[in-house]
């Protein structure tokens, strides 16, 4: 019997670094999908269970419409499967592990999927003692970019780790476009500083407990980098229980 996805934006989705860090390529319904299966995980679970989630409800979590999500459940279904993480392995010759996010995705036709974590994903989901990123879903619910979602993942991932008060971190152009699974779009600096990094610092600073400013890096007259500063977004910020 399956499971029925829990909506409580209170739940922590919770993965290996390997994954915030690695290189992730996916729609922004693709990663809301992946966030909240990772949130129905909890701390005793020794496998990957089954869910059934119903596209209304779905909708009604995400403030979205899902008249969309009907007419496109098929191909929705299709792309959830072919959905990849890949982790670094640190082998120049075979630099990436590509691992399915998920093992199953099937609509019944009624309103509800099926939707099981790839069997592969378990050492990146379950039974995590160090070396992982927790934040709440709640964190992530107002989203319209996957840039937001997932530059938000990677700078809690360096927030979690570093020892220094002043939260200042900085990433190459070229890591932050593998990172952030655009690569191959928006080659010139100028579209990807207003369509990926702006446009995700913006939604960061309106829907998350982290305040983010930065600043762009240049090697003689060409960017090179991007430097983040951390804060406390006092707006969005409550202490969790």
């Amino acid at each position: 019997m399956n499971n029925l996805i829990s909506y409580n934006k209170e739940h922590y989705a919770i993965m290996a670094n390997d994954v915030i860090k690695g290189k992730q390529v996916s729609t922004l319904q693709q990663a809301r999908f992946i966030r909240l299966m990772v949130a129905q995980i909890v701390k005793q679970d020794k496998e990957l269970k089954t869910f059934t989630c119903r596209i209304q409800d779905f909708a009604n979590f995400f403030r979205i419409d899902p008249s969309n999500m009907y007419r496109e459940v098929d191909d929705l279904c299709s792309e959830l499967l072919k959905c990849q993480v890949h982790i670094g392995t640190r082998n120049p010759k075979r630099p990436w592990k590509k691992i399915n996010w998920f093992g199953c995705a099937e609509y019944d036709g009624e309103g509800s999927l099926t939707l099981c974590l790839g069997e592969q994903m378990r050492p990146y989901l379950l039974e995590l003692n160090k070396w992982y990123t927790q934040y709440q879903i709640k964190e992530i619910i107002g989203m319209k970019s996957v840039y937001g979602i997932r530059l938000y993942e990677i700078l809690k991932c360096d927030e979690n780790k570093s020892r220094d008060t002043k939260n200042i971190f900085t990433y190459e152009i070229q890591k932050l476009r593998e990172m952030l699974g655009c690569e191959d779009k928006y080659k010139q600096i100028g579209q990807f500083k207003e369509k990926v990094i702006e446009k995700a610092i913006s939604e960061i600073n309106d829907n998350t407990d982290l305040f983010v400013s930065l600043d762009y890096i240049k090697t003689g007259r060409k960017v090179t980098a991007v430097q983040f500063e951390l804060n406390v977004n006092r707006l969005n910020y409550s202490p969790s229980t």
